[in-house]
């Protein structure tokens, strides 16, 4: 089978389960979304690699420090290591939206960084899966093919669509 490219995943309501109106703070918070793990496990067979692109502002605002944020990202790699889910890469934004720096998606930062570290990406074989307006918005200005996902679509069943496809 042909390896697609990269797979760029946003996290949160991607990977796991938001929390109404705060942020995961820590590995006791986060919750996989339902198939998600057995997803990314999948996924990492279908693709040359995998890597999280993530907006986490609860770093500037004082709620996480980066070190809390490393410490839960880690403990989820190591989750889905256990699944067969590979993640090469996790680029988190941590400024907040007022900052208007260019790695806070919609702009494209976090992409364009991961492209100088994997210089042989090819974006026109790479895909970005989000949940929000401002994560296809990111993956478009990049030449991406772009999936949003939701509480009802989920990366699961994405996931299942494409198997059925390139199967």
């Amino acid at each position: 089978m042909h390896k697609l490219d990269t797979l760029f995943l946003d996290r949160d309501g991607v990977i796991n389960v938001k929390l109404d109106g705060r942020y995961v703070q820590n590995a006791d918070e986060f919750e996989f979304m339902p198939g998600a793990e057995n997803a990314i496990a999948k996924l990492s067979i279908i693709f040359k690699r995998i890597l999280i692109v993530t907006n986490q502002q609860g770093i500037a605002k004082g709620i996480m420090s980066a070190e809390d944020l490393n410490i839960l990202h880690q403990n989820m790699v190591n989750k889905l290591k256990i699944e067969g889910g590979v993640i090469e890469k996790i680029y988190f934004c941590p400024h907040l939206a007022a900052e208007n720096c260019g790695c806070r998606k919609p702009d494209p930062g976090m992409i364009q960084q991961a492209i100088a570290d994997f210089p042989t990406i090819k974006v026109e074989e790479s895909y970005l899966i989000g949940d929000s307006d401002t994560d296809i918005m990111a993956g478009d200005k990049m030449g991406l093919f772009t999936v949003k996902v939701d509480n009802e679509y989920t990366l699961s069943k994405w996931c299942d669509e494409l198997l059925s496809v390139i199967q």
